[in-house]
C-alpha cells in the first residue's frame, strides 16, 4: 500500500481504462461519475473513509466510472496482487471490502427499484431484443431458452 496525492480537479480513475487499484479516501473527497460530455451522470461523492475502484480488487478490468478530486485529496491504494497477499493473513479485510460491494449494489438495486420501468434503459432493450427474437418451433432446445429468457 502507498499514499498518493491528489489536487483539486485531477482524474484519479477514468472510465473504460484498464484497472486494478482501489483507493481509500484518507483526507479530502471525489466525485464519481458516469458518461461522457452532455450525458455525465454524477453517482455520488466520496469522503474520508469511503473506498472506490474496490471492484478491481476482486476482477481487475476496465473502470466502471470516472472519479476525480473534488478538492485535495489524499488517498491509500492497494492493488489486486497486494490485496490477495494481504487477505491470506488478514481475512477482515476481505470482508470488509466484500462488505463496501455488497452494501453499494443494494443501493444500485434501490435505485433501479425506484425507476419507471419503461425509463430503466438496459431493461427496455432487453426486452425489444426478446420481442425481436423469434423461437425456431422445430427445436425445442431453443423453444424452451426463449421461455425461460422471456
Amino acid at each position: 500500500m502507498r499514499t498518493v496525492k491528489f489536487k483539486a480537479g485531477d482524474t484519479i480513475l477514468t472510465e473504460g481504462e484498464e484497472g486494478d487499484t482501489a483507493f481509500l479516501v484518507v483526507d479530502g473527497s471525489v466525485e464519481v461519475t458516469v458518461g461522457e460530455g452532455n450525458k455525465t451522470r454524477v453517482l455520488g461523492v466520496l469522503a474520508s473513509g469511503e473506498v472506490f475502484g474496490e471492484m478491481s480488487l476482486l476482477d481487475p478490468g476496465p473502470r466502471s466510472a470516472t472519479v476525480k478530486a473534488v478538492v485535495d485529496t489524499e488517498c491509500v491504494t492497494t492493488t489486486f496482487d497486494e490485496f490477495n497477499d494481504s487477505i491470506q493473513n488478514d481475512p477482515q479485510r476481505a470482508a470488509l471490502f466484500m462488505k463496501t460491494l455488497v452494501r453499494r449494489l443494494r443501493q444500485m438495486n434501490e435505485k433501479m427499484a425506484q425507476m419507471d420501468p419503461h425509463k430503466r434503459g438496459l431493461r427496455e432493450r432487453f426486452h425489444e431484443w426478446q420481442k425481436q427474437m423469434q423461437p425456431n418451433e422445430d427445436d425445442p432446445a431453443a423453444m424452451m431458452y426463449w421461455y425461460m429468457m422471456y
